[in-house]
């Protein structure tokens, strides 16, 4: 799979197993790491405001994400709104 560009298992594992360490609780309650697509991770939001903030925050999100996984495994943050039912 990683010749194919998809992100090890246990990369795509720890992001989305630390998610609410990495965003803080807070912000873990309104956005999801739901998936890895070479080196984008996309999260679901709630709201578009949400958005707004990991755009804003996607320098941090990813200095986070690559003291746990290593550097440049992923290199943005893509995030999509989808209200929860």
């Amino acid at each position: 799979m990683a010749g194919l560009g998809a992100p090890e298992i246990d990369a795509t594992s720890t992001i989305i197993d630390r998610w609410p360490e990495i965003v803080g609780p807070e912000l873990a309650k309104g956005v999801v790491a739901v998936a890895i697509r070479g080196e984008e991770l996309t999260v679901r939001v709630d709201d578009p405001a949400w958005a707004s903030q990991i755009a804003w925050l996607e320098a941090q999100l990813l200095d986070r994400i690559n003291q746990l996984v290593g550097p440049g495994r992923i290199t943005s943050v893509r995030a999509t709104v989808a209200r929860r039912s």
